[in-house]
């Protein structure tokens, strides 16, 4: 009986060595190590969706604007006729993006590209003015130029037609990866063009995110 006793009062469980809990965070280490690298190709692939999303929606408000007042969303004055012009960067040194959402100041005293005030394109507010969406440089006074940046901060390259040859220069051709400017062809068909510099906010590096492939 005493020992029936003895053994009722000995605990049936123990907790875990030393030893035990070291291979538990050694094989939780490797499940994090494996989870990194996965998480970090699902986040860039992400960011490629939406900036795809991006140049697509520029490509289709410009596209618009040609079919209602059959010019490009540009102002051309001064521009030679003979070559297409340098692309527009949608920073606030141009009315570009202003013309396409209808928020050009009509006080501003330049040309009115978007008399009508048709707004061509939607896009959201940047997150603390400082990624993916619209920047009221004006502080939301209305004032001055709207400019665009992309989930990194920096703003996108388009390209126009506007010598209406139908081909754009491909900017592939300038690539600094030999992978891609060596099967790069001179020439886009395209009349309208738009190129995002990817995570290294460098242009024409292998990382570039671009409407024509």
């Amino acid at each position: 009986m005493k020992t029936t006793f003895a053994s009722a009062q000995r605990p049936s469980g123990r907790g875990f060595t030393l030893v035990e809990l070291l291979v538990v965070i050694v094989i939780i280490a490797i499940l994090a190590s494996l989870a990194v690298p996965v998480t970090n190709i699902v986040m860039k692939r992400a960011n490629e969706v939406r900036t795809k999303a991006v140049l697509k929606d520029l490509q289709v408000a410009i596209g618009h604007f040609r079919t209602e007042y059959n010019r490009f969303p540009v102002d051309l004055t001064g521009s030679s006729g003979g070559d297409d012009i340098d692309p527009i960067i949608t920073n606030d040194s141009n009315s570009l993006v202003s013309v396409l959402m209808a928020m050009v100041d009509p006080n501003s005293g330049g040309p009115n590209l978007n008399p009508r005030g048709i707004k061509f394109i939607d896009l959201a507010i940047a997150k603390n003015g400082q990624s993916f969406g619209i920047v009221d440089t004006s502080g939301g006074s209305g004032g001055g130029n709207v400019r665009l940046i992309d989930i990194w901060g920096q703003p996108y390259h388009i390209y126009f037609d506007t010598n209406l040859d139908n081909r754009i220069e491909n900017p592939d051709a300038q690539n600094i990866d030999q992978r891609i400017s060596s099967r790069a062809p001179q020439y886009l068909p395209a009349s309208t063009a738009v190129q995002c510099l990817g995570p290294d906010k460098i242009i024409n590096t292998k990382d570039d995110i671009v409407s024509w492939r």
